[in-house]
């Protein structure tokens, strides 16, 4: 019953139907690194959690509080694509091409529900070990919106798959999904990168068999980077909170005595970009405790030749794209 507003330039959503967890950042990133060099991309984000209002532009200064540690993970990573945050998307586009009218196309964070605007192209996420089909609207479940809201996704990703997924199990997935003639799927899966130093992205810490693991985070659906963590080092010792949390400098003390009671001589703090961004604040607290914190990149890449198919379905969509 609502209308929806086009614009002059595609506009691409990246969402799911659920709370979260499915891998929106590093899937946003991995679009903005595909489209970068052939066309002038911006990153429009409703800033969650953020303590302001409005519309606001994402500087490389800017803080978590700000704008949201999402949108400011994504500016500090690619700090010549303009990055803005907004709640009302059909409002804010316009915003955003004002201060950067040379933009050609937009990608939406988290707005697969925002019905207000009309994307060029719908990707859906959902998670392999959590999926839209056996799920349940809430608070019996985990989704936003009935099932049935997948048929408006141009192309769905089932995300952090394990990478030994066979074509057995492929199959499968494609024949439970159900999907429309206009729709793809494609299988997404995480490789972690060598972890660095938070103040320090200079100093790198290999993680060996002989390592001690003191995990604290506070982001959705950790199991996937707990497995890949095991798999890693000796031991893995977890301090969680709630997903996008503000931590605090009770927060830092508490890691700080868990992280002191491991009785040894190899051990780390490990945290993800997007923890990173919220612990900046607490510098001084970090510094003067000598808190090893590292952080573990993270990038996206597809099974079963998804890669390939998946940048030409991406780039043929726009090519094609007219007003």
């Amino acid at each position: 019953l609502l209308r929806s507003s086009s614009f002059d330039s595609p506009v691409v959503s990246v969402g799911n139907l659920s709370v979260g967890g499915t891998g929106k950042t590093p899937h946003i990133e991995f679009l903005t690194g595909l489209l970068e060099p052939y066309i002038n991309v911006a990153i429009l984000s409703r800033g969650y959690r953020r303590k302001t209002e409005g519309f606001r532009m994402v500087e490389m200064n800017s803080t978590a509080e700000e704008v949201g540690d999402e949108p400011l993970q994504f500016k500090r990573k690619r700090p010549f694509v303009p990055v803005a945050v907004g709640v009302n998307r059909a409002l804010a586009i316009p915003q955003l091409l004002q201060f950067h009218p040379e933009v050609q196309t937009i990608l939406l964070d988290d707005a697969f529900q925002h019905l207000a605007v009309k994307p060029f192209l719908n990707i859906l996420l959902t998670s392999y070990n959590y999926p839209f089909k056996k799920d349940f609207i809430l608070p019996s479940g985990r989704l936003r919106e009935w099932r049935s809201g997948y048929r408006r996704a141009d192309m769905i990703v089932i995300t952090k798959c394990p990478q030994e997924l066979t074509v057995e199990t492929k199959g499968k997935w494609e024949k439970e999904m159900r999907m429309f003639p206009h729709q793809r799927m494609y299988f997404s899966y995480y490789r972690y990168g060598v972890p660095y130093g938070l103040f320090n992205p200079g100093a790198s810490f290999p993680l060996t068999l002989s390592t001690d693991v003191f995990l604290m985070c506070a982001i959705a659906e950790t199991d996937y980077l707990i497995h890949y963590l095991k798999a890693r080092a000796r031991s893995v010792r977890t301090l969680e909170f709630e997903d996008h949390r503000f931590f605090t400098n009770y927060d830092l003390a508490q890691a700080k005595r868990e992280f002191d009671d491991i009785d040894s001589r190899n051990k780390i703090i490990l945290t993800t970009e997007k923890d990173m961004v919220r612990l900046e604040k607490h510098y001084t607290f970090i510094t003067e405790n000598s808190l090893p914190i590292f952080v573990t990149p993270i990038e996206v890449d597809f099974l079963f030749d998804g890669r390939n198919k998946f940048e030409a379905d991406i780039k043929n969509a726009l090519i094609s794209f007219k007003i």
